[in-house]
């Protein structure tokens, strides 16, 4: 909460340093020699103006968080893919176009933040993230998603609201821990059969879509107690829906 625009080189002989905050300053780029604190478990760079992030950052194998949204982040180093300790990742409100294919040896995260960024694609490698508990990916430009998102068999919340897509794989009936999907705001046209399979679904947001019809299996969604179905060029709704005896909110 300074107004720090750079770091001095001399921070590198800080080595026994554990926990670094330099949240909401104006840093634009952080020195190669930040590496030489491997001592670092916990690194906090949020609500700055960072462009990039040096590829020396690798080397903060120790690091337990890393918080890095909302900056001006438009690509990440490969070396991101060693910070293999890292239970949270948190880079939302960035600028990301994609995402290093290095990210996928992070295998230990339970909670993956990608929202409102720029996001076009979900590579295949996300499916290899198979502690995520939670994932976050509203507000991007994603048309599709990978087979793959149906190996997350741990998540129980995914976030995808606000971005443009057109269907969802059958693999996401796989996700069977969900209790929190929300969709609103895509461009949905239809719903996979399988997503009868989320019988742990307490919160199902599928407003603002091109949805037409629902698919008997939502009938299968006995814990749900909120389901958004707004603004739709829904006729109408499926008789199964009687059998959602535990839903209080119901937007139509």
């Amino acid at each position: 909460g300074n107004q720090f625009t750079k770091l001095p080189e001399s921070i590198s002989k800080l080595t026994n340093l554990a926990e670094l905050y330099l949240g909401r300053n104006r840093l634009t780029e952080l020195p190669e020699s930040i590496d030489n604190l491997t001592n670092l478990t916990r690194l906090k760079l949020s609500y700055n103006q960072l462009t990039k992030l040096p590829q020396s950052i690798g080397n903060l194998t120790n690091l337990t968080s890393l918080e890095l949204n909302d900056n001006q982040l438009t690509k990440l180093p490969e070396s991101i893919g060693k910070l293999t300790n890292l239970p949270k990742l948190d880079l939302k409100r960035n600028k990301l176009t994609e995402l290093p294919k290095s990210i996928g040896n992070l295998t230990n995260l339970t909670e993956l933040s990608l929202s409102n960024n720029k996001l076009t694609e979900l590579p295949e490698w996300i499916g290899n993230l198979t502690n995520l508990t939670k994932l976050f990916l509203n507000d991007n430009r994603l048309t599709e998603l990978p087979e793959s998102i149906g190996n997350l068999t741990n998540l129980t919340m995914l976030s995808l609201s606000n971005n443009k897509l057109i269907e969802l794989p059958e693999s996401i009936g796989n996700l069977t821990n969900l209790t929190w999907l929300w969709l609103n705001g895509n461009q949905l046209t239809k719903l996979p059969e399988s997503i009868g399979n989320l019988t742990n679904l307490t919160d199902l947001g599928l407003s603002d879509n091109q949805l037409t019809k629902l698919p008997e299996s939502i009938g299968k969604l006995t814990n749900l107690r909120g389901l958004r179905l707004g603004n739709n060029p829904i006729k109408s709704l499926p008789p199964e829906l009687s059998h959602l005896r535990k839903v209080t909110k119901f937007y139509y």
